[in-house]
């Protein structure tokens, strides 16, 4: 996990906080101790890729019962009649706008930025390259589990 006090950590933070706040109302804490990089077999994925001014992907895992209960929120649905489409769709539109987010709070106010579309992972989550970025979080109790990899974006860590 980066130091807290680095840039890409509280752009990165800032981002995530104010896209689950306002998407889906639920609160985003840090978790207390450092944990495995890893998901729950119980999780879904996705990821993005910045294309522009850095080349680099973000990678996001939510379990299924937080995307089921953000859905059954965002939809007004009773949580039992979320489908596997709808927890796709929240969790890539969640992870679109936090990437959004998070470089606007990243880069100076006058660079822009290209992202490409969400793509929904497949099977487990790949492998973390050794130096990416990792943020441990929690939502309502559940692990949020957000990758970046890319020299280009690890480079404006340091």
């Amino acid at each position: 996990m980066p130091h807290q006090d680095t840039a890409i950590y509280k752009a990165m933070f800032d981002a995530v906080q104010q896209t689950f706040e306002t998407m889906a109302f639920v609160e985003v804490a840090e978790q207390s101790e450092e944990l495995e990089l890893e998901i729950p077999a119980e999780a879904s994925w996705v990821s993005i890729l910045i294309n522009d001014p850095v080349q680099a992907e973000l990678r996001l895992a939510l379990t299924h019962s937080l995307q089921s209960t953000m859905a059954a929120d965002m939809f007004g649905i009773e949580v039992e009649e979320v489908n596997e489409n709808q927890r796709q769709d929240i969790i890539a539109e969640i992870l679109n706008t936090l990437a959004g987010l998070f470089m606007t709070r990243l880069l100076p106010d006058d660079q822009t930025y290209q992202l490409g579309l969400p793509e929904p992972g497949v099977g487990l989550l790949p492998e973390i390259e050794q130096d990416a970025i990792g943020w441990n979080l929690q939502i309502e109790g559940s692990p949020l589990l957000l990758v970046a990899n890319g020299a280009s974006l690890i480079a404006l860590n340091k």
